[in-house]
């Protein structure tokens, strides 16, 4: 509706703008809001309603959606945030019906940048992102209690990191593939120390093994 509308900032582009009566395109979507004037061009604020019952409201320009909007899914998703040209860019926060969601950085539809996503369990993530996956440093807190502090690589755990376990038994070292790979340093809450290299999780090589009252093996 035209209230509905109104919720959402004018672009003051200083581009003159009008409304007309609903226009309904060949897909069954429809279109209700402003124009540019003397044209066919959506720009300004508009709804456009599809066929499923997905909806996007905001801003306009150019007749695709840019600056500020929401569009919802008919499954009950739903992105909140900055456009560009019809595609989440800039700041945005997007929820999935399932209970999960993304706040953060978006270029192209997909997570880009810095971002906070959490779960329905209570695992959190909190980092960098790179075309829809984590890439780059971030902090990984799962429900159970476990936390991950260190490097990623399209969403698996890569290169350098901690691994701080439910028990508070501890690793910090080098990881592939969401295993302990390279050299790295295990501690019990009880004081032992192991360092030492790893191949898939296990110790295989050189390593010392150290304890609280100053043995080492």
């Amino acid at each position: 509706s035209i209230k509905t509308l109104q919720m959402y900032k004018p672009l003051n582009d200083y581009i003159e703008t009008e409304i007309k009566q609903p226009i309904k395109y060949d897909d069954d979507s429809y279109y209700l809001g402003e124009w540019q004037k003397n044209t066919d061009k959506r720009h300004g604020r508009g709804i456009q309603l599809w066929k499923d019952k997905s909806k996007y409201m905001g801003q306009w320009k150019d007749d695709k959606p840019n600056g500020y909007g929401k569009f919802e899914s008919s499954n009950g998703d739903y992105y909140i945030g900055e456009w560009i040209d019809g595609k989440a860019n800039g700041k945005g926060k997007f929820v999935n019906s399932n209970g999960s969601s993304y706040e953060g950085e978006w270029k192209n539809d997909k997570q880009d940048g810095e971002g906070i996503e959490v779960w329905p369990d209570g695992s959190e993530y909190r980092g960098s992102y790179a075309n829809g996956s984590k890439n780059g440093f971030g902090e990984f807190k799962w429900g159970n209690g476990c936390i991950y502090i260190g490097n990623f690589i399209n969403n698996d755990i890569n290169g350098k990191g901690k691994y701080i376990f439910e028990d508070n038994r501890s690793y910090e070292g080098m990881w592939i593939n969401n295993k302990m790979n390279g050299f790295g340093r295990f501690k019990w809450p009880d004081g032992r120390i192991f360092e030492g290299e790893y191949v898939n999780d296990k110790k295989d090589g050189f390593g010392i093994f150290s304890w609280p009252d100053g043995r080492i093996y």
